[in-house]
């Protein structure tokens, strides 16, 4: 019995690490035809965000393009008019754990067809196929980064959006102390047997 307990306490420890669980960084709200939003940083660790993109992804028929307006932040992946885009980009950013970025002004439309280009304003898309390729991604003062999938929803309802980063499986002292607890239990066993 001992030896019994003396093995499951030693693989208790050992799978104690493996237990972590996603833990937010940060969340996104997008209201206004997804063209406003804020970021808020909730990391609890003092990384700030320095990047915020915000991207429609992969130009193609039917798919969500950006017009002319950046709500002042840098444009790219534009498509062959020079005037529609797929990726916005907020940088210099300094946004400290608990803090909030807002940002506004941005302009939706839908691309018909890509070859050739041909981009309605007029169309709003309430079923969300036009979001298959969309993004958000956050860059962190350490060098980190956490991308998340905009939902395939109507232009006209507000996303909440959540950034996770998976925790490491680094031991934690007590999974460390559970592991050399069992194997003093096995040692002092055989000592004695």
């Amino acid at each position: 019995m001992q030896k019994f307990l003396a093995i499951a306490v030693t693989v208790l420890g050992l799978c104690l690490p493996g237990l972590a669980s996603a833990t937010p960084i940060a969340t996104a709200t997008l209201s206004g035809f997804i063209q406003n939003g804020a970021v808020t940083n909730s990391a609890s660790a003092t990384a700030n965000i320095t990047q915020v993109v915000y991207s429609l992804g992969s130009a193609g028929d039917g798919i969500a393009t950006w017009d002319t307006n950046t709500g002042g932040g840098i444009a790219s992946d534009f498509l062959s008019d020079g005037k529609h885009f797929q990726t916005i980009s907020f940088l210099g950013l300094s946004i400290a754990p608990g803090a909030t970025f807002n940002f506004g002004g941005l302009d939706i439309d839908l691309i018909e067809t890509l070859s050739p280009l041909s981009v309605t304003g007029s169309i709003l898309d309430m079923v969300g196929t036009s979001l298959a390729n969309a993004f958000m991604t956050l860059v962190y003062s350490d060098g980190s980064s956490a991308t998340t999938s905009l939902a395939q929803q109507g232009w006209t309802t507000p996303q909440n959006l959540e950034f996770n980063i998976t925790s490491q499986n680094v031991p934690v002292p007590g999974a460390l102390g559970l592991l050399g607890l069992g194997l003093l239990v096995i040692g002092l066993r055989r000592r004695y047997a």
